[in-house]
């Protein structure tokens, strides 16, 4: 592994998340709903992948996934229960294990919020060339495996 290289890659990696990011934000600020900044958008996004791949995850555990205490993830699940984005669930053999998921409300919320931000970045990728296109769509096709390396810490 060359630490150089790995510094300049994960500067500009970093510089075009930030980009894309600011590009994109705007279109998560929905009235009266979630930030895409925020912690609650993160949980969001966390339950919304769990389910996808059928899994639940317990307040411990995601807390400990968004590295914050278990009070303040009450707290952000509490109020997204209010919104009837997220729902708790006790555990049927131990009453003190509370698992979370993510409602059909909230899967659809995320699938919208996702179906906007498609169209907005397919929108604004009308001003390149057929041939930047592809070749945006084929660094994609090296990057998504790495991303996907990365988030499982292989």
């Amino acid at each position: 592994m060359d630490p150089v290289m790995s510094e300049q890659v994960g500067k500009n990696f970093a510089d075009f998340s930030i980009v894309f990011f600011n590009l994109t934000k705007s279109i998560f600020r929905q009235e009266n709903q979630i930030r895409a900044n925020s912690l609650a958008f993160q949980v969001l996004i966390d339950l919304n992948q769990l389910s996808q791949k059928g899994q639940t995850i317990t307040m411990s555990g995601l807390a400990d996934d968004l590295q914050i205490t278990k009070q303040q993830l009450s707290k952000l699940v509490n109020a997204l229960e209010e919104k009837e984005l997220v729902e708790r669930i006790h555990d049927k053999e131990n009453r003190r294990q509370v698992n979370i998921r993510i409602t059909k409300s909230g899967q659809e919320l995320m699938h919208g919020l996702r179906t906007k931000l498609q169209e907005t970045t397919a929108q604004r990728l009308s001003v390149c060339s057929s041939q930047e296109l592809l070749q945006i769509e084929q660094a994609l096709e090296i990057l998504m495996p790495v991303l996907d390396k990365l988030s499982s810490g292989s």
